[in-house]
């Protein structure tokens, strides 16, 4: 059994018993599923119910007659493409013309050959689906033709015929098929401006040359379109030689995507118009901010050594009345009396607070215009804070301060030594400033902060907590006074932080009115540093 055959159903008509037998047997034998019916009004009805994939239809029925059943099928819904072989015993010409007309796909002659009818059956069952495929086939190029809006033709040169796709007579405003189409109608609906276009045509025609171009047509309500032509030749043989016997190419209307293309050309052009204008805006307002940065740098200069001016012509006679001052109070040969040492002793701390002012101001200016630059070197932490508790045991031990340094041995800063090590002593003086007698300064590396973290704890006086946020701002005062009346510039910590930053690292702090602060010093980790060992003096 050919297993191509299983699905395939014949409806076979014929009013003779025998000949339904012996068509049924032989199809059955070739794997055919065979549907009987005796006359037209049978077939009618069995078609509708079965579906088959095609039928064998004798002409000679009693009743209705295989021409009229033929045809009535045709009219039925999924009749109108299956293959009707028509069986008959006439041979004369009008019989056949009369079956084609009435729809038959073709015809058989009685006597029947049947070892040769299933192959014929196949060979019908095979056209009809390859006339099918080749129906949808179409189909589908006209859809997606009609999608693209695209057509297709073909100029015949040997018999001078044009053919035009459907979509082709729609892009010229034309009904399918609703004229024959020339070439000179196709000129005469180009654009006059643009007939002299079509020469590629005619130059393809006479030398082979393939051919791609746009033009605008005119349709016949007036309307003006834009159409996209390509070509190309086809070579054959006439009477003996090779010569171009076509051009077959396609049309598509582009208008559409010549108007977006316009669009966006106008867009685009209006968009550079924009881009140059700010552009131009950018480049004025850069240009005024460099005149302007320029003038602040110059403003600075100017700043800079107007204050360092100021600050020597301040410091130097501070400097020398200082020296005075200090003289008066330890001359034992002329002691003063005790309410003249207290007031001498009140100007000297001034003096000393002023020329430390002088100093933090000068330095804030340096560092912030560039000119303290930033040098790191490996530097071991435990020693740096060895060498602030050093320089500052004198004035702790006045006040009865005790420092601690616990921070631990081996650990390895990445820092500039001298700029970090003022840090380290800003913060540790400013908490002797704030602690009384008996209490007392840890140093050490906190475990909850970052690896590289300094932190320098006291059990003083305290802050409030609305003050901390202004500590390490220059422009509000945040200056207090010590627990021993020391006065302050109100610089220290700000320069501090700035150092800091300049390292890109920060000082925060921790802080409870009459338990004491605690800052910490926070600086990036660093890989690769070896320590100054000999830092610590």
């Amino acid at each position: 059994m050919d297993k191509n055959n299983e699905a395939k159903r014949i409806l076979v008509v014929d009013d003779d018993a025998t000949m339904r037998l012996l068509m049924r047997h032989t199809l059955k034998k070739a794997g055919f599923i065979v549907d009987e019916a005796e006359d037209g009004l049978v077939a009618l009805k069995s078609f509708q119910k079965n579906l088959p994939d095609m039928i064998l239809l004798d002409v000679m029925m009693p009743g209705m007659d295989g021409f009229t059943t033929c045809h009535k099928i045709r009219k039925l819904p999924n009749g109108a493409h299956i293959p009707i072989l028509l069986v008959t015993g006439l041979d004369d010409i009008d019989s056949i013309n009369k079956a084609y007309e009435a729809g038959a796909t073709d015809f058989i002659t009685k006597p029947i050959t049947f070892p040769l009818l299933s192959h014929r059956v196949r060979y019908v069952l095979r056209s009809s689906e390859a006339i099918n495929n080749l129906g949808k086939s179409e189909a589908r190029l006209a859809h997606a033709q009609a999608i693209a809006h695209v057509g297709n033709w073909e100029w015949d040169l040997v018999q001078d015929k044009l053919y035009w796709s459907d979509e082709i007579y729609r892009i010229f405003g034309l009904r399918p098929n609703q004229l024959s189409p020339t070439f000179d109608y196709y000129v005469q609906c180009i654009h006059p401006e643009d007939r002299g276009l079509s020469e590629q045509i005619l130059n393809a025609r006479d030398n082979g040359q393939a051919f791609n171009f746009e033009h605008r047509i005119i349709l016949p309500d007036d309307v003006e379109r834009i159409v996209h032509v390509q070509g190309e030749c086809s070579i054959g043989e006439v009477e003996g030689s090779l010569q171009i016997i076509s051009l077959m190419g396609t049309i598509q209307d582009v208008t559409e995507r010549i108007k977006n293309e316009n669009e966006l050309r106008t867009y685009r052009n209006h968009l550079e118009e924009l881009v140059e204008q700010r552009t131009e805006e950018l480049t004025q307002a850069n240009e005024q901010l460099l005149t302007a940065n320029q003038k602040a740098k110059d403003a600075n200069a100017i700043k800079d050594k107007f204050v360092a001016l100021v600050a020597h012509d301040l410091r130097s006679p501070l400097a020398g009345m200082l020296s005075a001052l200090e003289f008066m109070a330890t001359d034992d040969e002329t002691p003063l009396d005790e309410e003249h040492q207290d007031i001498v002793e009140r100007l000297i701390g001034i003096g000393k607070s002023s020329i430390q002012m002088i100093g933090d101001v000068l330095n804030i200016g340096r560092l912030q215009s560039g000119k303290i630059s930033i040098e790191t070197s490996a530097v071991d932490a435990r020693a740096v804070t060895a060498n602030a508790i050093n320089h500052l045991s004198y004035l702790a031990k006045q006040k009865g301060i005790e420092i601690s340094n616990d921070v631990p041995e081996g650990v390895t800063l990445h820092a500039d030594k001298t700029l970090y090590g003022e840090v380290v002593q800003n913060l540790i003086s400013n908490a002797i400033k704030f602690c009384s007698r008996g209490q007392q300064i840890c140093c050490y590396m906190p475990d909850d902060k970052a690896k590289h973290t300094i932190a320098i704890a006291d059990t003083g006086m305290g802050m409030p907590e609305d003050l901390l946020p202004k500590l390490f701002r220059v422009e509000e005062k945040t200056s207090r006074k010590g627990t021993s009346g020391e006065e302050g510039t109100g610089f220290g910590l700000p320069f501090s932080q700035d150092i800091m930053q300049a390292h890109q690292g920060e000082i925060s702090v921790e802080s409870e009115l009459g338990k004491g602060s605690t800052f910490f010093i926070f600086l990036p980790e660093q890989q690769n540093a070896t320590p100054d060992l000999d830092q610590a003096e």
